[in-house]
């Protein structure tokens, strides 16, 4: 029995057919047009490069939990009405990192130039 095709699950972080639980809760967030209005696009405003560095937009990243937490995240987000497991861990994070020192240092201009650069994470959509 073939089902058809199956989904390549990097593609449905990139090109989402119906909306994300986010885009539902929060809106969606239209991009910028590639070129001015009635432009031909080779006005100078279209060469200029897309804003580097971070921009609030939502990237994978994968860590490793044990296995009693994942089972309380689980647990929370059945139990909980509104708890989203993507936005509890980032609130956590955020309010962790807020007390390290070190993450609130900047990264030295070269290695923050080749992160943007090399990282796909970090890349412009």
């Amino acid at each position: 029995m073939s089902t058809g095709p199956k989904k390549r699950f990097g593609s449905t972080l990139t090109q989402p057919v119906a909306p994300t639980p986010d885009e539902l809760m929060f809106g969606a967030v239209s991009p910028l047009p590639a070129t001015p209005a009635g432009g031909s696009g080779s006005s100078p405003l279209a060469a200029v490069p897309a804003p580097a560095g971070p921009t609030g937009r939502w990237v994978p990243f994968g860590s490793y939990v044990r296995d009693q937490t994942y089972l309380q995240l689980k647990q929370a987000e059945y139990w909980e009405p509104g708890f989203e497991i993507r936005q509890f861990l980032e609130d956590t994070l955020q309010a962790a990192l807020a007390q390290l020192p070190a993450a609130q240092r900047t990264l030295p201009a070269p290695v923050l130039e080749k992160l943007l650069k090399t990282n796909r994470k970090l890349q412009p959509e």
